[in-house]
C-alpha cells in the first residue's frame, strides 16, 4: 500500500477528480491531504507547506503538489526522487525545498503519452504519473533527467539597525513565519515594539508580541492569544527589519 500526499490550491471538488484518476490505476493507495486551501497561484506558500510536512512521512511516500500558475504553458511537468521519497508536480520550484530537505534530488521530465486538457494537469498529467509511481515505476521511467527550477525563501541580512528578514508564511493564527532559522542573539523590536524572546507562546503576557522558533524550524513572530499579522499590518512576502538598537524599556 502506497501513501500519496496531496497539496494544491484547488479548493473543494477538484482534488476528488485527481484522486479518482489515481484510484482507477492504483487501488492500494492511502491519500493524505496536506492542504487544498493554498492561496491561488501562491507557489511560495505551497512550497513552505510541503517543506514543513513531507519530512514526517515514511520513505516511499509520493508527494503530489500542484500550485501551478503556468498550467498549459511550456513549463515542464516533473517527477523527483529524493531521500527515498517521490515528488510529482510542475517545474516551478514548488517541490524543490521539500525535496532538498530530504536528500539530493534527481528530477525527470514527465514525457508520457497523455492527452491533457490545457487547464487541469493535476488530473491529466500528475495523477497518472503518481499512479505509475504507486504501482512500481520510477521517475526515470517517465522521461529524461533535467535540472529543475529552484525556489528560495531567501536569507536574512544584517543592516545598520539590526536584521532584515522576509515573511514567508502567515498561518491561521496570524503568526508571521520568517526566513530566519536562528533567533536574534538579543532583544529586538519590530516597528518600534519590543518582542519578548520566548520558547512558548504562554511565556508572553496576553496580547504581548513575542519572537520564537516555531515547530517548522523557522523563526516566527507571534502575539499570545492574538494575531501578529493584524497587530503589525504584515502579510506573506513583506520584508521586515528587526531593530537591535534601543531595545531597553
Amino acid at each position: 500500500m502506497k501513501i500519496i500526499t496531496l497539496l494544491t490550491d484547488f479548493g473543494s471538488f477538484y482534488p476528488a477528480a485527481v484522486k479518482g484518476v489515481i484510484l482507477s490505476k492504483a487501488q492500494d493507495v492511502v491519500f493524505v491531504d496536506i492542504a487544498h486551501d493554498i492561496p491561488p497561484q501562491d507557489v511560495r506558500t505551497g512550497a513552505f507547506a510541503l517543506l514543513s510536512t513531507a519530512r514526517y512521512f515514511p520513505s516511499g511516500t509520493i508527494h503530489l503538489g500542484v500550485v501551478d500558475p503556468g498550467v498549459g504553458s511550456e513549463r515542464l511537468s516533473i517527477a523527483i526522487e529524493s531521500g527515498g521519497h517521490f515528488f510529482v508536480g510542475p517545474d516551478n520550484g514548488l517541490l524543490m525545498p521539500a525535496a532538498r530537505s530530504l536528500g539530493t534530488p534527481r528530477a525527470y521530465k514527465i514525457a508520457l503519452d497523455l492527452h491533457p486538457s490545457s487547464t487541469f494537469h493535476g488530473r491529466d498529467i500528475f495523477a497518472p504519473a503518481a499512479a505509475m509511481l504507486a504501482t512500481g515505476s520510477k521517475p526515470r521511467d517517465m522521461g529524461h533527467e533535467i535540472r529543475p527550477k529552484e525556489l528560495s525563501f531567501g536569507a536574512p541580512r544584517r543592516t545598520k539597525k539590526g536584521i532584515e528578514a522576509a515573511v514567508i508564511y502567515v498561518d491561521r493564527f496570524g503568526n508571521l513565519i520568517t526566513n530566519m532559522r536562528k533567533p536574534p542573539p538579543g532583544q529586538v523590536r519590530l516597528k518600534g515594539i519590543k518582542l519578548k524572546i520566548a520558547e512558548t507562546y504562554s511565556q508572553a503576557r496576553r496580547i504581548e508580541p513575542l519572537i520564537t522558533v516555531g515547530s517548522h524550524g523557522f523563526v516566527e513572530i507571534a502575539v499570545n492569544k492574538g494575531s501578529a499579522a493584524e497587530a503589525f499590518g504584515l502579510k506573506a512576502g513583506d520584508r521586515i527589519e528587526l531593530e537591535e538598537r534601543h531595545c531597553s524599556e
